[in-house]
């Protein structure tokens, strides 16, 4: 599958990126990003996207510390969305130094 420029416009709109931020380097690697997750270009890219990650929470005050796995394409899925809030957020409110606040972009 080849990335289109309608592609990238098309998640920065699932995004709630506002037009005017569309050309934004930073922004565009992020679409790029996440559609890569949909067309991996290898056989080994697409078996670590459909595998998942062990994460344990571990409460001091427990005998059992609590299991739970994530989908790798998910966790990048969170991240990469996180980055565009945190970007948008940047451009529109001038606070790029602040990575703590985000828009809710969805």
């Amino acid at each position: 599958m080849s990335i289109t420029a309608e592609t990238i416009t098309a998640i920065l709109n699932d995004f709630r990126v506002p037009a005017e931020l569309h050309a934004d380097p930073e922004l565009q690697a992020v679409a790029y990003g996440v559609a890569f997750l949909g067309a991996p270009a290898t056989k080994t890219e697409e078996n670590f996207y459909d595998s998942a990650t062990v994460f344990y929470d571990v409460d001091p005050d427990s005998d059992s510390p609590l299991r739970y796995e994530v989908g790798n394409r998910d966790l990048m899925a969170e991240q990469l969305f996180y980055r565009a809030s945190v970007r948008t957020a940047a451009l529109l409110h001038g606070d790029a130094g602040d990575e703590t606040e985000h828009v809710g972009l969805r």
